[in-house]
């Protein structure tokens, strides 16, 4: 399956107990039907892998809890930690699938008019006061505000967004 047919629904932000359970952000407050929901699709270098859900539920507004069938203990979860959760458009209820204006932006390149191409964008935070667009560098990843001091133009057709991002704030992530 590829990004084009899911949507994105957050990120694997951290492990819950010692038996494998994860906390997944939904920072897009998705609306999901979990009696229809059967696995997530994880991305893991480059690729949306199914992870099939034994248990989950939602415990806060924009928190899920899942316990996935193979992942079983605190360094099984560490192999999907920050990494991104998505599903497949189809399986989303009807007024889950609006999709919001940024998260069209995943997988677009990051070209810095200096330092050439950086990565490509992983995730939007949109929890902090200012929205922050982590990549996924060859080799480094890091995180930018989304605000047009740093972002000069956005490449619909080519998948770009052309950026003047100082060193320090790459290298202080």
């Amino acid at each position: 399956m590829q990004q084009k047919d899911c949507v994105l629904i957050g990120i694997v932000s951290k492990s819950h107990g010692y038996k494998g359970n994860v906390k997944i952000i939904n920072d897009n407050n998705i609306i999901l039907n979990f009696n229809n929901i059967k696995y997530f699709l994880i991305e893991k270098k480059g690729l949306l892998v199914p992870f099939f859900i034994s248990e989950v539920k939602k415990t806060q507004k924009n928190i899920i809890l899942v316990k996935f069938e193979d992942i079983n203990s605190e360094k099984e979860v560490s192999s999907i930690l920050k990494e991104t959760v998505y599903l497949p458009k189809d399986l989303l209820p009807e007024n889950g699938k609006e999709i919001t204006r940024e998260q069209h932006l995943l997988g677009f390149k990051i070209v810095d008019t200096k330092l050439g191409e950086l990565g490509k964008v992983n995730y939007i935070d949109k929890q902090t006061s200012q929205k922050l667009i982590y990549v996924k560098g060859k080799g480094k990843d890091f995180c930018f505000p989304m605000h047009e001091k740093f972002i000069l133009n956005i490449n619909q057709k080519d998948k770009k967004i052309e950026v003047s991002i100082p060193e320090e704030l790459i290298n202080l992530n």
